[in-house]
């Protein structure tokens, strides 16, 4: 399997775990945290499309590979070009240094895996 492939298939097992995750009896907390992820991603002085790219980053410099592909796609959904993202990651780079150099290849893969629709 490709790397790029990888990061859709990632991206799709985050999301099946949530879904199980939510069926269990740490469902309502998963709820709550739902509901303040989507307040605190909602557009207000920041677009949705900014906070993604603020996510980027922060998951660059978490190391997070599922974090970097699920918000890498929410970005492009948002209408993130490839330059608006590799320019939110450049930013990890500035703050994290050589790791957050490191974790490049995995935005390159998500943006490959993520572009062109929501696969």
């Amino acid at each position: 399997m490709s790397h790029v492939e990888a990061m859709r298939e990632a991206t799709e097992e985050l999301a099946h775990a949530l879904e199980m995750l939510s069926k269990t009896e740490v469902g309502p907390m998963l709820s709550a945290w739902r509901r303040f992820t989507a307040a605190a991603h909602a557009d207000g002085a920041l677009t949705r499309r900014q906070k993604e790219l603020i996510a980027i980053a922060a998951s660059i410099i978490k190391g997070c590979e599922r974090c970097i592909s699920y918000h890498v796609k929410a970005a492009i959904a948002q209408g993130a070009t490839t330059s608006e993202i590799l320019e939110a990651s450049f930013v990890a780079v500035i703050m994290d240094g050589g790791p957050a150099v490191a974790h490049l290849g995995l935005v390159l893969d998500a943006i490959e895996a993520h572009k062109g629709g929501t696969s």
